[in-house]
């Protein structure tokens, strides 16, 4: 049996409504119960029209979405349509877009999807599966190592004009369903005349509900509505797509982009610092409202700021060097100093049903049989690991910690066992302000006799580096996708742990590999409660990451006249849920 999940023809197997209503959608764990396209997060009716002007400080090299490395501007991505949309105030449901019809075994062998025969790209050219073979083949030889990894198992085969069908000879998951349902398509024709593999600066082709109209090196980009967007009317765009002209400035650092939006040269920001969240705002345009701050809530895992420690280097490979740097983060400091913005770190599932909670329950346990003999019992008796409240107790564990990895303390400096030479720790960011926040860390290292270097590079060259692994610590925002499963399999399994992964930590433990594979497979929502919470429970117990803070809202200093979808607790992207106000008449 397939499960046929069809536009015209679903009410063969559920009864949702009419034909002229119904989209294809597919889930994993189940029958959707409506599949109308309405989005319970957007305004319908919300106005259309005017300009939103945002900033970044993140440069981009290339235009080109399939080449690593090598980075877009991430709001490019609007230009672009994909197969299937994930409704976000559900569990893994997906929504039908470019597809019509979406074909599905139940073992998830096979997915087939049909293309919608009204898809056009701007200049008119229907959306074929020449373009959806071209973009993934592509992404196969080219793309993101976890894009590479995800793909290498996979067979394409394009039936017809408006079909395709991705055949999956791997142990069977329905991830590689949503990969290839989210990615944004590439036109085959547009890059028949260019090389996949170069850097290019050139305008992509897009299908999708904006175009770009301007595009300055590093400077500005400018994409406009699409007139003639033949999925304008398609039920999931209701209320989306609000703004005529999208415009992104580039800035040389936050500071400017800041006094950008104070200045009204910009309309929006979202803001990751509490710091500047609480006090860089201040001034005019505050006090006479016309900007406002915005904290909205999540309903995800929020995100949880983190150094990862690389264990590709030594002696980072020590659990013990590990929970020793650790312990040595005055997480209460901090928490005080930003005046209760941020929350204290925990769960890799922040306040979710997939955090870990106190000693392991039977299906943790039976999960993790296998590996008994190298767990252990402290770490299925507790969720986390204890945290001794004072800072004296913390210094004097961290110290006996790395005593005992062999890092002898010689006039109050560690010395490296490896080189007999004092112990030195590289952290590496492309992100200039975090140095600066890291400093009573580097602190806290000296008195424990560990020099933290400090080093900061652009964007494009700290990115780099990391991307090289040239790093002992570094930054890492987690933010857990739900259900959990795919983000795990790109930071955390062994298969992203080589020189050219994209595992931060280099992690290689066949425990964590088996519950991220686990995730991936089941199609049991108690299920994959289960194995998440083993795995939340292994990954605080490795002390793979030094937990920083959880930040459980979303930030955003925008100008006043700005509106979002109000009552839902998902992350709204401001491009394609927000609208402006239309101007008073005089």
């Amino acid at each position: 049996m397939i499960f046929r999940l069809a536009w015209c023809c679903v009410a063969l197997f559920l009864t949702l409504g009419t034909a002229s209503s119904d989209v294809a959608r597919f889930s994993p764990f189940g029958a959707v119960t409506t599949a109308s396209g309405d989005l319970s997060y957007t305004n319908p009716t919300a106005p259309k029209g005017g300009a939103l002007r945002l900033g970044s400080t993140v440069n981009f090299d290339s235009t080109n979405l399939m080449r690593f490395p090598g980075r877009a501007p991430a709001e490019m991505k609007h230009i672009f349509d994909t197969l299937l949309v994930q409704v976000q105030d559900k569990t893994a449901v997906f929504y039908g877009l470019l597809a019509k019809e979406i074909e599905v075994a139940p073992d998830f062998s096979f997915a087939r999807f049909h293309l919608d025969p009204a898809a056009r790209w701007h200049d008119g050219q229907p959306v074929t599966s020449e373009d959806i073979a071209f973009t993934f083949e592509s992404l196969r030889a080219h793309g993101l190592p976890r894009y590479r990894g995800a793909l290498k198992g996979i067979e394409i085969e394009i039936e017809d004009a408006r079909t395709i069908v991705f055949r999956s000879f791997e142990e069977r998951s329905w991830r590689y369903i949503e990969l290839i349902g989210t990615f944004p398509i590439q036109s085959k024709a547009f890059w028949s005349a260019r090389d996949v593999a170069d850097i290019t600066l050139d305008v992509p082709l897009g299908s999708g509900p904006y175009r770009v109209s301007s595009l300055v090196f590093n400077k500005e980009m400018v994409m406009e509505s699409v007139a003639d967007y033949w999925a304008r009317n398609h039920p999931i765009n209701k209320g989306l797509w609000n703004f005529d002209e999208v415009r992104v400035s580039y800035f040389f650092d936050e500071t400017a982009l800041i006094e950008g939006l104070k200045s009204g040269l910009l309309d929006l920001r979202r803001e990751f610092s509490a710091a500047a969240w609480q006090g860089r705002y201040d001034g005019v345009a505050l006090d006479a409202g016309r900007i406002t701050k915005t904290a909205l809530p999540r309903a995800d895992a929020g995100a949880l700021h983190t150094l990862v420690i690389n264990q590709r280097r030594a002696p980072f490979g020590d659990g013990r060097v590990r929970a020793a740097l650790g312990l040595l983060f005055d997480t209460a400091w901090y928490l005080d100093l930003f005046g209760g913005a941020y929350e204290p770190p925990g769960s890799f599932y922040g306040n979710t049903s997939f955090a870990a909670q106190g000693p392991a329950s039977d299906g943790e346990i039976a999960l993790l049989a296998q590996f008994e003999d190298e767990i252990p019992q402290s770490v299925l008796d507790a969720a986390g690991p204890p945290m001794p409240p004072e800072r004296r107790q913390r210094l004097r564990r961290a110290s006996q910690l790395l005593t005992d990895a062999g890092f002898e303390l010689r006039d109050g400096v560690r010395i490296d066992p490896q080189t007999n030479q004092p112990w030195q720790i590289d952290f590496v960011t492309a992100h200039r302000s975090s140095v600066e926040r890291l400093e009573p860390y580097r602190k806290a290292l000296e008195q424990a006799g560990i020099q933290l270097n400090l080093r900061a590079y652009d964007y494009v060259s700290g990115r780099r580096l990391i991307l090289d692994h040239e790093y002992d610590l570094t930054l890492l925002t987690w933010q857990a996708s739900l259900p959990p499963g795919v983000q795990e399999s790109w930071y955390w399994h062994s298969d992203q742990a080589g020189d050219q992964g994209y595992g931060l930590a280099g992690l290689k433990d066949p425990a964590i590999d088996h519950l991220i594979d686990r995730m991936q497979a089941t199609t049991d929502q108690e299920e994959l409660l289960t194995v998440a919470r083993a795995f939340d429970r292994l990954m605080r117990w490795g002390h793979h990451i030094v937990p920083m803070w959880h930040q459980a809202d979303l930030w955003y200093v925008h100008a006043s006249d700005l509106r979002f979808p109000e009552g839902g607790y998902v992350e709204t992207d401001p491009i394609v849920h927000w609208w402006r106000l239309p101007a008073a008449a005089d």
